[in-house]
C-alpha cells in the first residue's frame, strides 16, 4: 500500500532540496509537531526515528533532495519520502558483520506497514504507524474530513 492509496485525512508535505544532518533536527520537530496537533503523540518517537532512516538513506545514496510526505490516517499515520535516484534499497536482516544497512530493517520492523514504490523517476520509501486499539477517537482540536489538507 504506497502513500498514494492511502485514504489521507490530513497531510503535511516539506520539500527538502537538500537534505544535511544539520536539517534533520528540524524536520523531526516538525513531524512530531505535526503528529501532536492531530493527536498522535503516541508515534512521534516511532515516526521521528523512520523520517531520520529515510532522510540518512536519501543523504547518503541519493541526491539529497526530496519530498516529505507525513499524512493523518483513521488510525495512524503514514510517512513517505520521495527522491529521484532510481535505486531501489531493500530492508533485508544484517548480519553481526556488516557496518551498515540496519535502519531499513529495523524500520520494516517497527512499522505496521513498510514498503518502496518505483516512479518513473526515483521512488518513494515509506511506512504506515497504527495507534493502540482505541487510541484512534478524535481529539478536540484535531482536523477531521477526507480530503482536509494541512499545509506546512
Amino acid at each position: 500500500m504506497p502513500v498514494a492509496s492511502v485514504d489521507l485525512l490530513g497531510e503535511c508535505r516539506l520539500a527538502l532540496p537538500v537534505v544535511r544532518p544539520e536539517t534533520m533536527g528540524l524536520v523531526r520537530q516538525m513531524v512530531r509537531t505535526q503528529l501532536r496537533i492531530w493527536g498522535k503523540d503516541e508515534l512521534c518517537e516511532v515516526a521521528e526515528l523512520g523520517v531520520t532512516e529515510l532522510l540518512t538513506n536519501v543523504l547518503v545514496h541519493a541526491s539529497g533532495d526530496c519530498e516529505l510526505l507525513v499524512g493523518e490516517t483513521s488510525d495512524g499515520v503514514v510517512v513517505g519520502a520521495t527522491d529521484f535516484d532510481d535505486g531501489l534499497p531493500v530492508a533485508k536482516e544484517p548480519t553481526d558483520d556488516e557496518p551498515g544497512g540496519r535502519g531499513l530493517f529495523l524500520l520494516s520492523q517497527l512499522a505496521e506497514e513498510f514498503g518502496v514504490r518505483p516512479l518513473a523517476r526515483g521512488k518513494q520509501v515509506w511506512f504506515r504507524l497504527a495507534l493502540a486499539t482505541g487510541a484512534n477517537e478524535q481529539q478536540p482540536g484535531t482536523p477531521a474530513g477526507p480530503g482536509r489538507e494541512i499545509t506546512c
